[in-house]
This record gives structure tokens, sequence and C-alpha cells, in this order.
């Protein structure tokens, strides 16, 4: 009898929670998100006594089904051991995803840089003319406010590093 008739969501193991965790770990590294349901650890936890006979269940959305049920195929042999890996093979493994660490974090790094939209450019600019304007009586002579020089001169310079920045990109 099934708990939810219309789940989404299919068994796929039901072992140990040692296996079950080291699986989970090669599932998500495939893009797959599984539930692990332990309903030993339920019941222990909770204070009830429990056949500890069926292990931790883990379910996968039926969506990735058959390409969780290859990973874990691949990852038990026929005893539902989990298959030896050599230790040279298990190093070769690491410095791959240490290579793909770096290099897509460096990726990932540049794509997220955010473009500045051409509002965003017209402001600068806006702000750098206006800035300019409220500095304009010092070139004819006249006085101003230290306040005002400095507020209006770090506006300048800022929108022009601004401006100069997105452009050198």
């Amino acid at each position: 009898m099934k708990i939810l008739p219309d789940s989404n969501y299919e068994r796929i193991y039901t072992g140990s929670s040692i296996k079950a965790s080291y699986l989970k770990t090669l599932l998500e590294d495939s893009g797959i998100s599984p539930i692990i349901r332990d309903d030993q650890q339920s019941a222990t936890s909770s204070g009830f006594g429990m056949d500890y006979s069926n292990g931790v269940k883990m379910f996968v959305n039926k969506e990735y089904l058959v390409k969780a049920k290859h990973i874990v195929d691949k990852a038990l042999d026929d005893n539902g051991d989990i298959i030896a890996i050599s230790e040279e093979e298990l190093e070769k493994q690491a410095l791959s995803e240490k290579k793909n660490i770096l290099t897509g974090n460096k990726e990932r790094i540049n794509k997220e840089k955010p473009k500045r939209s051409t509002f965003n450019l017209l402001i600068n600019v806006a702000l750098i003319i206006y800035s300019l304007w409220r500095l304009s009586p010092l070139v004819e002579g006249g006085e101003l406010h230290p306040l005002r020089i400095i507020i209006s001169s770090g506006i300048i310079l800022f929108c022009s590093w601004a401006l100069i920045s997105h452009f050198r990109n």
C-alpha cells in the first residue's frame, strides 16, 4: 500500500544508511536531489521500537528515475555492495573535480559580472555633467563651499570610474 499514491517520487534503493549516503553523494554530483527516508532513525529519536530489517529508503523524482537507477546500478555490484574503486582512480577523480571547480569558478565569476544598462550609463553621464555645472563658478573665479567641491568632485570621479570600467570590459 502506497502512502502517497500520486507521488512524483519513486524508490530506487533500500539498504544501509552508509551506502545510502554514498549513493546520495553520487546522485547529487549528477544533478539529482534524492530524498532519504530513515524510519529507523525516526523511530529511535521518537522513542519507539522498530523492526531493523528494512533499512533506509532512497527516493528520486520520476523525471530522473532512469538516470538515477543507472548510477545506482553502476555503484553497486550484484550483491548490493559498493564497487571498490582503486586509490589511483579516486585521485584522478579528485584532481579532475578540482580542475573543474577551479575553471568553473573563473567562468562563473566572469559570467556573473553585471553589465551596466544604457539607462545606468546615461545617469552616470548626467551626474558628471551636473557636477561639472555645480563646479563651474570655480572656473569663473567664484568661491564655493568646500563641502560642495568635495561632493561634486567625488561624484565626478566615481561616475567617471564607472564609465571607464564599463567600456574597458
